[in-house]
């Protein structure tokens, strides 16, 4: 198979853009809208109040939700490329609705049908971008990635503020339409893209699995390959003979599937309730209500804010795999806390000067939470997932940032209108909440394989948390951890790593 000539780094990289483009979708709906509702045609077209901008906004949201719930319900039936280039099709469909709307109706739908293709992207990309990486970067390109969604973000706001030089339906239309085109892109280049390895060997298709490994690692080494593809083996007989249907996956079973899926919505629950996304939704709304700032002025700083985002977000790609995941999470929930407690404070003393401060912490909130949970999130759910109930558990961790980031963007506007500063003080108490949770129920999973995950719940004599230390100072001190399952006995165990030759 050709993926346009690209093997081993090469080709990492083009699934790592293919990805992006994906994650510059979810940005791009998150700038733009922010910057539409303030626009004067916007605004004399629909006449939207605080409530009907609640709701317009958040029904992109409902549709992600939706378009999760069908990942889940497919259930690894569709691979996660096919699913994807869906994605892209509602997405481009949902946008021209959108472009074309005389009517807050067909806005509404426009949007839910966008947010189908969305959701669908969303969970889809993450695992097969997680698929497809070798552990020890794996999390590192999911963190470049996440960059993109940052870039999807800068466009945003970029082309809201050169449409406010002009007047006219074109200022928001325009904006809206565009979307259609970084969707299609994302499709054409999908068709030229290998299909997750992991996917294919679980429909038993192993000369495909074989063929796409060879070309991920830049290798003619047979046995290598064949070495990769029994550890997948091995991990996907444990799972079935674990699971069997969608009860399966909430019971308690030998690889702690239930846990497992119960941590992945957990994490992307946090994300929400971290503040994220009232902060990438209103940004100008944020910077030109309680801050005070004009409409120009709030468009060029939302614009200054995701350079600052952007930049931020490459050290990242740094500490997700020599700080990890799990101390990661733990910092960025306590930094965002003390930043939401800071913007509330300086919100309340109303002043100029506790506007400008309001504003520096909004920056640094963003800071922490991209070398956080922002990178984090779309790495660790697919991590702690297991394979055979991957798709599903993803399409339900998803489901569930979607529907909490549904019901944050159609509360954000009425909580700022009607407690003001008190807004942050909420989300600053979710932060610091989020700490013990992790500390406590949150395993490493960095530079572990997908398949080495399942040890780390695999042990009945002690926690995962624990049990993932103990796999990381292993596989520190030279040795090479293997899965081996033997249907019935299913014994488990690690094999000293051959010195080789110079």
């Amino acid at each position: 198979m050709v993926y346009l000539g690209l093997r081993g780094k090469n080709l990492l990289a083009g699934i790592t853009i293919s990805s992006g483009l994906g994650f510059i979708l979810f940005g791009y709906d998150n700038g733009v809208i922010g910057g539409l509702l303030t626009a004067p045609d916007f605004e004399s077209t629909f006449r939207l109040n605080a409530t009907l901008q609640g709701v317009v906004t958040s029904l992109f949201e409902l549709g992600c939700f939706f378009g999760s719930l069908v990942t889940a319900a497919a259930g690894g039936r569709l691979g996660r490329r096919t699913l994807a280039h869906y994605g892209t099709l509602a997405i481009s469909i949902g946008a021209l609705l959108q472009a074309s709307s005389f009517s807050i109706g067909q806005l509404m739908v426009g949007r839910i049908v966008a947010g189908i293709g969305l959701g669908l992207i969303s969970s889809n990309i993450a695992i097969w971008q997680s698929e497809t990486a070798p552990a020890k970067v794996r999390g590192t390109l999911v963190a470049c990635s996440l960059s993109f969604l940052i870039i999807g973000q800068l466009l945003a706001n970029l082309i809201d503020y050169g449409m406010n030089s002009y007047s006219g339906p074109i200022t928001w239309r325009f904006p809206i339409a565009f979307q259609a085109v970084v969707a299609l892109l994302m499709s054409a280049i999908l068709c030229f893209m290998p299909e997750s390895p992991r996917y294919l060997m679980m429909k038993d298709r192993i000369e495909e699995t074989a063929s796409v490994l060879q070309a991920l690692k830049d290798t003619t080494d047979g046995e290598a390959v064949a070495a990769e593809i029994a550890e997948i083996k091995e991990a996907l007989m444990l799972e079935l003979n674990s699971q069997k249907s969608w009860s399966h996956l909430f019971r308690s079973d030998r690889v702690k599937s239930r846990r497992r899926v119960i941590i992945a919505c957990l994490v992307n629950l946090m994300q929400d309730l971290s503040g994220s996304t009232p902060i990438a939704y209103y940004t100008t709304f944020i910077f030109q209500n309680p801050v005070g700032f004009s409409r120009h002025l709030s468009l060029l700083m939302s614009i200054f804010l995701q350079l600052w985002f952007l930049l931020a977000s490459t050290l990242t790609w740094w500490l997700i795999e020599r700080v990890g995941r799990r101390r990661l999470f733990m910092l960025s929930a306590c930094c965002m806390g003390i930043v939401m407690a800071v913007v509330a404070a300086m919100l309340a003393l109303n002043t100029k000067t506790s506007g400008i401060v309001a504003v520096v912490m909004i920056f640094a909130y963003q800071a922490f939470f991209t070398w956080g949970f922002m990178g984090g999130v779309w790495a660790y759910g697919p991590e702690i997932l297991p394979l055979e109930y991957r798709s599903k558990g993803m399409g339900l961790a998803t489901a569930t940032l979607w529907l909490f980031s549904f019901v944050m963007v159609e509360i954000v506007p009425s909580s700022i209108a009607n407690i003001g500063w008190q807004t942050y003080i909420i989300f600053a108490v979710f932060n610091f909440s989020f700490i013990p949770i992790i500390y406590l129920f949150f395993p490493e999973t960095k530079r572990l394989s997908l398949e080495l995950v399942d040890l780390a719940f695999m042990d009945g004599t002690m926690s995962p948390v624990k049990r993932a230390k103990e796999l990381h100072k292993i596989l520190a001190s030279g040795e090479e951890l293997t899965l081996r399952t033997e249907v019935g006995a299913k014994t488990l165990d690690f094999v000293p790593v051959e010195e080789k030759s110079p």
